[in-house]
């Protein structure tokens, strides 16, 4: 029973640190794409607010995309890409390739729930991926954590998961003090008892050698 409890304990423990240990990764590596405007793996997640390219992406969705290069955009596509466009001012923008101008020198763009296509071009050093597929278990979460309900909620349980842990560790100290205090008082019996047995015996030879005197002085 205990041999399982350790082996649990080990799983729990290896299962946490690599938790921990990717999750430091995803941070480390989002923060210095946010910095260097560069992406580090062939893959990214992005965030998408509108809803100009429903039904493909709903509104306030998480999407996959790939890092591609302009020669590899095809018309059909679903590109990423930093928009000229004055009202989003360098953002990235995900919309449908309608037209390719030249040899992939220019894309015309258009969201799937657009009227009309976008006002301005996109250049080839603009286009930052190609749109993968849908996110809908991370959307599911996503959404949850970026409501303000969400977010309290979310908080809760954190916080009742650190209070939880804490309050693990100290009852297992406080459990750890009690053994190795049982453990003092159990090794301070037996050395009171060896000590007792030590002085019985003492006295016994004592009696023997005062016996044994007596009967010389008799004879």
């Amino acid at each position: 029973m205990k041999k399982n409890k350790k082996v649990l304990k080990l799983v729990c423990n290896v299962a946490l640190t690599c938790i921990l240990v990717v999750l430091c990764v995803f941070i480390g590596i989002t923060v210095y794409s946010r910095i260097s405007g560069k992406s580090v793996l062939p893959y990214s997640v992005l965030w998408v607010l509108t809803e100009s390219m429903e039904p493909t992406i709903p509104s306030r969705s998480y999407i996959l995309v790939k890092n591609v290069t302009a020669e590899e955009i095809e018309v059909d596509d679903v590109i990423t890409f930093r928009s000229r466009d004055a009202a989003l001012n360098g953002m990235l923008n995900t919309h449908r390739v309608v037209e390719i101008i030249g040899d992939h020198e220019e894309f015309v763009t258009k969201g799937d729930n657009s009227v009309g296509v976008d006002t301005t071009h996109v250049l080839a050093q603009d286009v930052e991926a190609k749109y993968v597929c849908n996110l809908t278990v991370l959307t599911v979460f996503g959404r949850i954590f970026s409501s303000t309900a969400g977010f309290c909620i979310c908080l809760a349980l954190i916080s009742a998961g650190v209070f939880f842990w804490f309050f693990r560790f100290f009852v297992k100290k406080r459990k750890r003090l009690s053994e190795e205090e049982v453990d003092r008082l159990v090794k301070e019996e037996v050395a009171r008892l060896e000590a007792e047995h030590a002085s019985e015996r003492t006295d016994e030879r004592s009696d023997k050698t005062e016996g044994v005197k007596d009967k010389d002085t008799q004879q």
